[in-house]
């Protein structure tokens, strides 16, 4: 429905102009490349693909030396293509990038060591109360020192009383719970045997270190604000150099779309001095391609022929106020060429589906007043911004319809003007009255259910395969409803309506069980095997008292007359099939005699018609074509059978109703919650407001995600596989791709 129609297309130019006509068809953006050649990047290519990821690196860098003074989302930068050329090929990006280098690299290494000396001055601290010079300590001239650690009480005591024995000294310099921080001296001729007695201690080696620990630790302090200040010094000069931000995001995008296009210019097809571009333009942008072309000496363009192997690429063209859906497709699939775009299609039940599944006015407002200032920050369109502002308008109604505004909020405010409002606006409370809510729900699931199997049928007919349609969808969608009206409302309808649609939902069931397989050589028989089922059954309805007695005459004798019309045509081709060889000629006469003498005794001599139905299947048994149809038949019971299916589809619906009252209930109770609080004196109110905002964000936030999640489903599995198949390759013009800047044409954005 909004498939634009695209055209294959092969150019050709000469080598002396590939740069600028690559660059000028990268700005126009109207052609998709196809059958690129995967090759080797040439040395170029990966070059620019350094710079690109550095450049990228640096901007995610000092974009944290802007974050004071960015919001939640930057906006584009509004560029004319002149700016945008000469920002892109002027500034001295590979001096500036190794200046980033060079500080970032200096910072990385000061704090390696500040981690290293902060690591040191915790390792010292608790010795900071030895007051020993160490140089000293170590270097005593008839002593051993050992300076460590007792890990508990009990070794602590062990090892004294093992070396106590001997003339030795130690010192307790720290304890912190069961850590003992001793010195031991030892005599150094009494230190091979006292040493092995010391097995408990953890030795620390301070031998390194000079001074006293306290002396060590104000080094280090003081070494540590000289590292600190340089790193300072450093991100200043950084902090000076994000000034320059918006330049580095522009030059990201100008050599982001020079990779593109070295990316390109590696995979055309490339003869000594021509170069092959194919690819597909859609219809309407053949006369731009025809007015860039012209523009150069060397370049032409023609047409090619669609073949079979062809990947036809899929560019949606939608109206403004359905554009934002297409997201929906890109989360999805790209429906294939010869399909309906489903876009416009899925965009009012997707809204009503959110709404439902939101189902509050205050969260609707907040949504929509929330994406379209994002919509204004950024400045340019965003389809899923364009899609929350819409859903959120609907929520709006959804909330007026059902009450709820920030939950029950008015309510517990008590002003009596608001809470009128309020109440004149509801149609009903889902929280006191859920049924309708429910009902409402299933509704709208046998509303989408019809909806997608009309769809169905109308892409079938498009396509031209009206056997599929009138055979394989409108039984479907006459049968369900048919029972819904028979179940619902027939009692309510004049008789005549109700016989209708009896006789309808009959003739569904007899063309599914019939004709959920066919067969071209068989079609005859399933046609006259279908007249008879629906006989069988109008007969068999007749004895269910399901007819007012004024019709029942004219039911009996019109399901008499199919099932005697039908088993007799079915032996007619039984007897003259010339291919047929499973009885004998004599033997088919038989079965032609008796069938009309059953057929003369039934209308003469009013017999039960039940007689002539059993003896005439048993003869029809005969025949091959008919036995082989049995399993056909079988199928069509499965299949009628798998129809419960549908009833599934409609309960699933009932998740608008389930999520539209969590959405409710959850604000209900952070209501209640910040109404008790309120009552505690003095910060009362201020704790009230705490829980209502982080309460009411919280609830908003993940019923937003629920309600886009659901509907997402909704959409993909109970909608799309109706008529959906998908799987086609999006269209996506080679052309300039921007993150960072908006480039205007023409005064234009």
């Amino acid at each position: 429905m909004a498939i634009a129609p695209v055209e294959k297309i092969l150019i050709a130019l000469h080598k002396s102009e590939e740069q600028r006509f690559l660059k000028c068809l990268q700005s126009l953006g109207v052609l998709h490349i196809s059958h690129k050649q995967t090759v080797t990047p040439q040395n170029t290519q990966i070059s620019l693909k350094e710079t690109v990821d550095e450049l990228y690196s640096v901007i995610e860098y000092l974009a944290e030396f802007q974050k004071k003074r960015n919001a939640l989302i930057s906006e584009k930068t509004p560029l004319t293509r002149r700016e945008f050329e000469t920002q892109g090929t002027n500034y001295k990006l590979l001096e500036t990038l190794n200046e980033i280098k060079t500080y970032y690299t200096k910072i990385q290494q000061l704090e390696q060591k500040l981690k290293a000396i902060d690591s040191e001055v915790k390792f010292l601290k608790p010795w900071i109360k030895l007051k020993y010079d160490l140089s000293q300590l170590y270097g005593l001239k008839h002593l051993e020192t050992i300076i460590g650690t007792f890990h508990s009480e009990t070794d602590f005591k062990e090892t004294i009383n093992k070396i106590s024995r001997y003339p030795v000294y130690y010192e307790i310099i720290n304890q912190e719970k069961n850590d003992y921080y001793t010195i031991i001296l030892i005599p150094k001729e009494l230190f091979s045997t006292v040493y092995p007695l010391l097995d408990k201690i953890e030795i620390v080696n301070l031998r390194k270190y000079q001074g006293t620990i306290s002396e060590i630790i104000v080094q280090n302090q003081k070494l540590c604000n000289h590292i600190t200040n340089e790193i300072d010094e450093y991100y200043k000069k950084l902090q000076i150099i994000s000034n320059e931000l918006p330049k580095f995001k522009v030059i990201y995008d100008y050599y982001n779309n020079l990779l593109a296009l070295e990316e390109i210019k590696n995979s055309l097809v490339i003869t000594k001095e021509v170069i092959f571009i194919e690819g597909w333009i859609k219809s309407k942008d053949k006369s731009k391609l025809k007015s860039l072309t012209d523009e150069f000496n060397s370049v032409v363009f023609t047409n090619l022929p669609v073949t079979e192997n062809d990947q036809i690429p899929v560019a949606l063209e939608n109206h403004k106020i359905f554009k934002p859906f297409e997201i929906i497709l890109d989360l999805y699939t790209m429906p294939q060429p010869y399909e309906i775009d489903p876009t416009p299609l899925l965009a009012p039940f997707f809204t009503i589906f959110f709404a439902l599944c939101l189902t509050d006015a205050g969260y609707g407002i907040l949504l929509t007043v929330l994406s379209i200032l994002l919509l204004k920050k950024l400045n340019v369109s965003n389809k899923f911004l364009n899609l929350l502002a819409i859903c959120g308008g609907i929520t709006i109604i959804a909330g007026m319809l059902t009450g709820s505004w920030f939950g029950d909020i008015f309510d517990k405010i008590g002003i009596d003007f608001l809470v009128r409002i309020k109440n004149s606006l509801t149609a009903f409370d889902p929280i006191k009255n859920p049924l309708p809510f429910f009902y409402l729900s299933l509704a709208i699931g046998f509303i989408h259910l019809n909806y997608g199997i009309i769809i169905e049928i109308y892409d079938l007919l498009r396509q031209k395969s009206l056997v599929n349609a009138f055979i394989e969808q409108l039984p479907w969608l006459i049968l369900i409803n048919s029972i819904v009206g028979i179940s619902l409302v027939s009692k309510h309808l004049p008789p005549g309506i109700r016989l209708t649609l009896i006789l309808l939902s009959i003739g569904a069931i007899s063309i599914i069980v019939v004709f959920t397989r066919r067969n071209k050589e068989f079609i005859l028989n399933q046609i006259f095997w279908c007249g008879l089922l629906l006989g069988l059954l109008i007969w068999a309805s007749t004895r269910l008292n399901m007819y007012y007695p004024s019709f029942l005459a004219i039911i009996k004798l019109t399901g008499k007359i199919l099932i005697v019309f039908s088993l007799f045509s079915l032996l007619v081709l039984a007897i003259f099939d010339k291919q047929t060889k499973s009885i004998k000629g004599w033997l088919k006469v038989l079965v032609f005699v008796t069938t009309i003498i059953l057929f003369i005794c039934t209308v003469k001599f009013h017999l039960h018609p039940i007689i002539f139905i059993l003896l005439s299947i048993i003869v029809l048994a005969l025949d091959v074509k008919n036995r082989r149809l049995i399993k056909n038949f079988i199928w069509g019971l499965y299949n009628l059978y798998n129809g419960t299916g549908f009833l599934g589809i409609i309960l699933s619906y009932i998740r608008l109703m389930a999520l539209g009252m969590v959405t409710a209930g959850i604000a209900m109770a952070i209501n209640t919650i910040a109404w008790m609080i309120i009552k505690i004196p003095v910060i009362g109110i201020l704790l009230a407001l705490i829980v209502l905002a982080i309460g009411h964000l919280y609830n908003f936030l993940i019923n937003i995600l629920g309600a886009f999640v659901h509907s997402l489903r909704l959409n993909y599995v109970e909608f799309f596989p109706r008529f959906f198949t998908g799987g086609g390759e999006k269209f996506v013009p080679f052309r300039e791709e921007t993150k960072y800047v908006t480039i205007i044409e023409g005064g234009k954005l």
